[in-house]
């Protein structure tokens, strides 16, 4: 069964075969392959390979383990491209691979944040139960996310770009979503940092995963907007962060993509703060903020497991008129009419991490009440054959 890396998010065949030994008995040696994906130097152990003999059939399968030759232990599988470790019983499962992608201060790791305990209650609908599929995973969603988030009730820090040595961003957040209709299923989500977006590095190979994904999540902040925020201004507290132009940033992420053309869920993010814009001293924005049958302002995510498609056209097309009223038209007609002409599998959402504006660093006092969260993952697990 073919499935694809939760780290480069290339696909892995039947037919490829690769292991590394991390035992630490062995002597270790810089790893070319590795440190040009991870952008930093990476040191691995022997490295052991089974390419398909050369008269190999369709139905020739590489041997399930491998002993490292140096200390005759078990090495661990790997990517046969990237060379990164994979989780336990990656290969007899199927990935997923979204990649979040923003501006800085878009709200791309409240999103995760809130997204990880949404998808446990979405597979509890189909009788799954949801884990991490590795310890390295658990301990950073732990750390990064659900700690400050969920116990401290605080905000995460900035993402640290992807050119720092120690950054976290370089590794996966995964998920085992359990057994749907026979198949194991997984889900990989990478975080790039909005920094490295605003301004890419001159080596993009680190985040050529970008254009592997099944589906980029790019988040557009409505407070990036100066006259949404100056009528916003005694409605809610003042943001301490913005990040820079969405069309820009947009942009860098097309140009990354080159000729890819993933699913791209557009996400109007703390949809929360334009929903204040009902009371603002503004006939127009009253009146759309105040259309009581607006699919904006319900939230049926919960209530099947399934994609509803008919409330995703509809939303579709109401965030589209939104994006119109921000003055983002331009980022509207990159994505209807591509600059390089090639089409775009995308669509619109709206989605409010907290559902309050935050005060300062910390959660509101109501607490954390997500709205809409689960639509784009649902779009994409849908597409992907897990819903």
């Amino acid at each position: 069964m073919s499935t694809k890396c939760p780290s480069c998010f290339q696909e892995i065949t039947d037919q490829q075969a690769f292991w590394v030994c991390t035992t630490g008995l062995c002597p270790t040696e810089t790893d070319e392959v590795a440190s040009g994906f991870m952008g930093f130097e990476v040191k691995n152990g022997p490295k052991i390979y089974q390419p398909p003999p050369a008269d190999a059939g369709k139905n020739w399968r590489p041997a399930d383990t491998a002993a490292c030759g140096g200390c005759n232990e078990p090495a661990q599988d790997a990517c046969p491209r990237c060379h990164y470790v994979l989780p336990i019983d990656w290969r007899v499962g199927r990935a997923t691979c979204i990649a979040m992608s923003g501006a800085r201060a878009t709200g791309k790791s409240l999103y995760l944040a809130v997204l990880v305990k949404e998808l446990k209650y979405l597979m509890s609908l189909l009788n799954c139960s949801v884990d991490f599929a590795d310890n390295r995973s658990r301990e950073k969603y732990t750390e990064i996310y659900e700690k400050p988030l969920f116990k401290e009730r605080g905000l995460m820090n900035p993402t640290p770009s992807n050119l720092q040595a120690d950054s976290y961003t370089r590794d996966p957040v995964i998920l085992s979503l359990g057994m749907v209709n026979g198949v194991r299923r997984f889900l990989s989500i990478r975080d790039v940092a909005g920094e490295d977006m605003e301004n890419p590095p001159e080596n993009l190979r680190p985040l050529s995963f970008l254009a592997n994904a099944d589906a980029l999540f790019f988040m557009f902040d409505p407070l990036a907007v100066p006259d949404i925020r100056l009528k916003l201004q005694d409605l809610i507290p003042a943001q301490l962060l913005l990040g820079g132009d969405p069309q820009m940033v947009l942009g860098n992420l097309l140009r990354m993509l080159g000729s890819a053309t993933p699913h791209l869920a557009v996400i109007l993010s703390k949809f929360d703060a334009l929903q204040e814009m009902r009371n603002v001293d503004d006939v127009a924005w009253q009146s759309i903020m105040s259309n009581s049958g607006a699919a904006f302002l319900r939230d049926p995510s919960l209530q099947s497991a399934a994609y509803n498609q008919q409330d995703g056209d509809l939303l579709h097309e109401e965030v589209r008129s939104l994006l119109h009223k921000l003055e983002a038209k331009n980022l509207v007609m990159s994505l209807e009419n591509p600059n390089n002409g090639r089409p775009l599998n995308y669509r619109f959402f709206a989605v409010s991490a907290l559902g309050e504006s935050p005060n300062g660093k910390s959660v509101h006092a109501r607490g954390i009440a997500p709205f809409r969260c689960l639509d784009p993952a649902k779009w994409v697990l849908s597409a992907t054959g897990v819903l």
